[in-house]
């Protein structure tokens, strides 16, 4: 199979598979029940998921900017947060999920004056940094959750032997997330060397542990994700508890992680049906019925779009002289 014919079959998938997988899990739901879950959903938290997932997409730009920044090119903060709105408002709409959002950021970013690879590189470090801090606080909350029936019944689900902790494995867990990244880089970087053939991913480890303030930069990014995943796993909670979804909050947190994994797959509009049949298939085994499920991730679906027409923000064009830095 030539590589077109690869395109046009993952063109087909997106266009064909996401409505059929979406009507699937609605139909499995049943529409009326979840026609049903939906007139009786709180407004109060619905609103108050929305809000989170907006201060999760703004934390979100503001993050993507000071990482920008770091790798070599100034942006205001005004800039960032207009293009990164228009950024969700193309993933909300467009078939492949995050994949449109991210390379319109990555465009926007080289055509204000970044280089074409840093431009780049900043959006994939941007979108690893947030999926890296989601599966962090999952670890976090797997604390919360010692010794209850419904973390049994997740070790149960996972094969985990009972001799092990649950404390024990989330801190090793937690330490592990934390530093994997940071370690990867150092590790390439150090079987590089100065051997690194330059555009390569040896040459990249290396490049970004050279960089001034490389781990203090790690730190701030870290940190800075910890705040978007606080307000985006805040949102799918709101979104739960509208529509009457009991599930412990840790447990909303754990299962966060993979829902928004499987959701960014470049397989569907906006995350539609991949989102709704992770909710579903995840929370099922605690019991949450999947009407309940379906609305909760339609509704995390429906904040996005609801946020797109924040990319009608007006966004500066035109660069001062000095807004390019060359240094960190």
């Amino acid at each position: 199979m030539t590589s077109v014919t690869r395109q046009r079959a993952m063109q087909v998938l997106r266009l064909v598979g996401a409505p059929l997988l979406l009507g699937g899990v609605v139909w499995l739901a049943g529409p009326r029940a979840i026609w049903q879950a939906v007139q009786g959903a709180d407004a109060g938290w619905l609103l108050a998921g929305l809000i989170f997932a907006t201060l999760g997409n703004a934390s979100a730009a503001l993050r993507w900017a000071e990482l920008s920044r770091w790798l070599g090119h100034r942006v205001r903060a005004r800039w960032a947060l207009a293009v990164y709105f228009k950024a969700v408002a193309l993933n909300a709409l467009l078939p492949g999920a995050v994949v449109g959002g991210d390379m319109f950021r990555a465009w926007q970013l080289h055509r204000d004056g970044c280089a074409r690879s840093a431009a780049g590189l900043s959006v994939v470090l941007d979108r690893l940094s947030g999926l890296w801090i989601l599966f962090a606080l999952s670890a976090m909350a797997l604390f919360a959750g010692a010794g209850t029936l419904e973390m049994n019944t997740l070790r149960h689900l996972l094969h985990v032997p009972d001799v092990w902790p649950t404390p024990l494995m989330a801190l090793l867990a937690l330490i592990v997330l934390l530093l994997l990244p940071l370690a990867v880089l150092i590790s390439v970087a150090a079987v590089a060397g100065h051997r690194a053939q330059p555009g390569s991913r040896r040459a990249v480890a290396v490049g970004l542990l050279q960089r001034p303030q490389a781990l203090s930069q790690y730190v701030r990014q870290a940190a800075a994700s910890l705040v978007v995943g606080f307000f985006s796993v805040g949102a799918l909670y709101c979104a739960a508890r509208a529509f009457g979804v009991h599930m412990p909050g840790w447990l909303i947190v754990v299962t966060a992680a993979p829902i928004f994994l499987l959701s960014a797959l470049p397989v569907s509009f906006g995350g539609w049906g991949t989102r709704e049949v992770a909710t579903a298939t995840g929370w099922a085994v605690f019991g949450v019925p999947p009407a309940l499920s379906v609305g909760a991730a339609a509704a995390v679906g429906i904040y996005a779009l609801l946020q797109a027409a924040l990319g009608l923000l007006p966004m500066p064009l035109v660069r001062r002289p000095g807004d390019i830095a060359h240094g960190g």
